[in-house]
This record gives structure tokens, C-alpha cells and sequence, in this order.
């Protein structure tokens, strides 16, 4: 980071100027969709954030209030955030955690993948996740290729099944898809939570910045489900699964299969989140 950073200063939600928050998380390098404002505004108990010079750099920060004490929490559905700005090289961003208002007594932060965490001179713990990217520079045959063996057979699997892919339904069918099927696995997410991503599917497919994919089998039932983001650089894996038949007959490869080939060539990234 250059001198834009000393200025550091905190911002509440209705003191930042949207406009120009949105301009720098689309044209950063690392920008993500999690971090534009509609997404934050659909997905966030509340959120404020650090912003350095004229919008060069900013972090996000989602913060909720529970027995009188604020803190800051990652929100459901939204894989990193951190800081972003204009440099494509990974930066460290120890000047931005060391301007956190005291206020919030605790931090749960994902960090983006350019942010490098230093040796912080106040206790904090951090570990490091692993994340899978796809390129789609390559047209599609080219990337097929590059399948596993297994991804391979489930797909033609799931062919000679004569399965059928549909785009674009309504993502609220999805969701209730997925809550059907991996209810059981996700106890904590609340139905607010769950109304909360349909609200956010909904301005992003406003937008065309949102996807749906659901295979079906040759009885015509729901058997996979995918939930999809988009921007200029990446393609986001949000939310999706199968059921047992569509397990056994390979349906979400074949849903991972569409996508890819959709957006073969693109020059964007897969992030499989």
C-alpha cells in the first residue's frame, strides 16, 4: 500500500458514498461481488467501513450487537471480504485491521485471498483457507480435458440418463430445494437468513448478475440444484447440491459441467468458494 492508507478513516453505512464504493470493488483487482453494496445491504445484520483517500481502499465491516456488544462477523453466504484495492499483487493490510474501532470487543473476519495478515502486535489468531479456481480462458473442449477421471464418467453418466438442464428458474425454487434436501447439515441458518439470500438473488438477477441451474430426470422431479454469481472477473459457486438419485446418476457434475461450458472462454475465474 502507498501513503493513501495514513488517512484511514471509519464510516458509518449512511456516510459512504455508494457510488464510488461500488466503482472501486468492480475495477479492484480483488474485487468481489460480496463486497458491492447491494450485497452487503441484502446480507448484512449492519455494516460500516474503513476507507482510505478518495475511496482507493476500503474494507468492509459486518458487525452485528448481541448483550450490549458489537462485533464483526462474516454473514452467511459470503466467502471473503477484507480490503480491496487498486494493486493486483497480494498487500498487506495490518494498517486497516489496526484501525477496527475499539467498540467491536470481536472479530470473525475472512479475508480476501490478495490480503496478507502480518504478525499483529495484539492478540488475534488466524488460519488459512483453501480456496479452488478455474480458469475459463480456454474454450470449453480445451478445458474438458483437464477433468478428472471421475467427473468424467458421473458426466457421461448423467448423459446417457438423458437428464435435462434448466436455466434460470426462479431462485427461490433452489433455495427451497436446498433447504429441503441439506436442512439437517445448516441447523444455524436462520429463515431470515434464508429470505435474506432470496432478496439478494433477486436485485443480483436484476442485474444479470445471478444464475440458476436445475437438472432434472426424464420424470421430470428435481434432482441438482445451483445457485451462481457473476461479475466481470470471477463466476461464484454460491449454493448447490443433489439428491441421492441425482447422486447416483452424476447430476451435479453435469450442472458443473453446464456452467463451465456456458462460460468457457470468457477470460473469467470459477471460484468454487
Amino acid at each position: 500500500m502507498n501513503n493513501s492508507t495514513s488517512d484511514i478513516r471509519w464510516l458509518d453505512r449512511e456516510e459512504i458514498n455508494i457510488v464510488k464504493w461500488d466503482q472501486r470493488i468492480i475495477t479492484a483487482p480483488n474485487g468481489l461481488i460480496y463486497a458491492r453494496s447491494f450485497y452487503l445491504d441484502a446480507m448484512a445484520e449492519n455494516w460500516s467501513a474503513l476507507v482510505a483517500g478518495d475511496y482507493e481502499y476500503v474494507m468492509p465491516l459486518t458487525w452485528n450487537r448481541k448483550y450490549g456488544f458489537s462485533y464483526l462477523y462474516q454473514p452467511y453466504f459470503t466467502n471473503a471480504l477484507g480490503v480491496f484495492g487498486p494493486n493486483d499483487q497480494p498487500f498487506e493490510v495490518s494498517s486497516f485491521l489496526k484501525k477496527i474501532p475499539k467498540k467491536y470487543s470481536y472479530w470473525d473476519i475472512d479475508l480476501n485471498e490478495n490480503n496478507i495478515i502480518p504478525n499483529l502486535d495484539f492478540n488475534s489468531h488466524y488460519y488459512t483457507r483453501i480456496n479452488y479456481f478455474l480458469g475459463l480462458k480456454d474454450d470449453y473442449e480445451k478445458i474438458k480435458t483437464g477433468y478428472k477421471r471421475l467427473a468424467t464418467r458421473m458426466n457421461k453418466k448423467a448423459t446417457e440418463s438423458n437428464l435435462e438442464i434448466f436455466r434460470d428458474r426462479q431462485a427461490a425454487e433452489i433455495i427451497r430445494l436446498y433447504q429441503i434436501h441439506y436442512a439437517k447439515k445448516h441447523p444455524s441458518i436462520s429463515e431470515r437468513v434464508w429470505e435474506r439470500l432470496k432478496r439478494c438473488m433477486e436485485i443480483a438477477f436484476q442485474h444479470n448478475l445471478g444464475e440458476t441451474y436445475l437438472a432434472s430426470s426424464p420424470a421430470g422431479e428435481p434432482i441438482a440444484f445451483y445457485i451462481m454469481f457473476k461479475d466481470e472477473k470471477f463466476i461464484y459457486s454460491l449454493l448447490g447440491g443433489s439428491t441421492q438419485e441425482g447422486k447416483k446418476l452424476g447430476a451435479f457434475y453435469f450442472l458443473t459441467d453446464a456452467i463451465i461450458r456456458d462460460h468457457a472462454s470468457s477470460g473469467k475465474i470459477f471460484r468454487f468458494e
